[in-house]
């Protein structure tokens, strides 16, 4: 196995890189994007914020929609509007957003679920003490999911690795694209088996930065 992972140390690594880019860019989009509307989604639905019935509907079955299509299936499904805002429907710029989109759906919906569990009497005080809306938020509500944030981003991050194992079917490469060519059709085990261990070594990496941030916030 480590015979292979030499022999393959060019490509393996390569790989790596294109799975790191689409995890990392991926990412900063989903937190751009994601927190905000997990907030929006939170306020739609508390009496207290910006409470419209008929706009919370509409953005949870966007966000059920996207979450409830297989992804290799969804990756398909984009490839005229990758055409129309990339010119290409191949390679690492047409993974961006299918990826983003997913990774948007999940970290918005973990953001939500987090301000729920916010306890009443912090948007009680936040209340009494007539703060506008913004201020509430910005001052009382993010602060006290902050750990939550971090430990959902970090679930979210790893999932996008689960996922960029599947852009291969549209020439964006990867880790998990590395192994299922040179790997499986080949037949050479020992890299498969060695990148699965790159693989568990990236995700538990990833697992321990995010724990780290979570931990430094208390």
């Amino acid at each position: 196995m480590v015979k292979q992972l030499i022999i393959h140390y060019p490509g393996i690594l390569k790989s790596f890189l294109e799975t790191n880019v689409m995890v990392i860019t991926t990412l900063f989009i989903t937190l751009l994007i994601g927190l905000p509307l997990g907030v929006l989604l939170y306020g739609y639905s508390e009496k207290t914020l910006y409470y419209n019935r008929l706009k919370y509907q509409i953005l949870n079955v966007i966000l059920n929609s996207l979450r409830s299509i297989p992804f290799l299936i969804f990756i398909f499904v984009l490839i005229p509007i990758n055409r129309m805002i990339f010119k290409s429907s191949f390679g690492l710029p047409a993974t961006i957003l299918p990826l983003s989109l997913v990774g948007v759906s999940l970290y918005s919906r973990f953001i939500e679920q987090a301000l729920i569990n916010v306890s009443r009497n912090i948007t009680e005080r936040a209340i009494s003490m007539g703060s506008t809306k913004q201020q509430m938020i910005r001052y009382f509500l993010l602060p006290s999911i902050r750990k939550d944030m971090i430990l959902s981003l970090t679930s979210v991050a790893l999932s996008l690795v689960a996922y960029s194992t599947v852009v291969g079917v549209i020439g964006a490469g990867g880790l998990g694209d590395y192994a299922y060519r040179y790997g499986y059709q080949e037949y050479n085990y020992p890299l498969m088996h060695g990148i699965i261990i790159i693989f568990i070594v990236y995700v538990y990496i990833l697992q321990s930065i995010g724990y780290y941030f979570a931990k430094k916030e208390n």
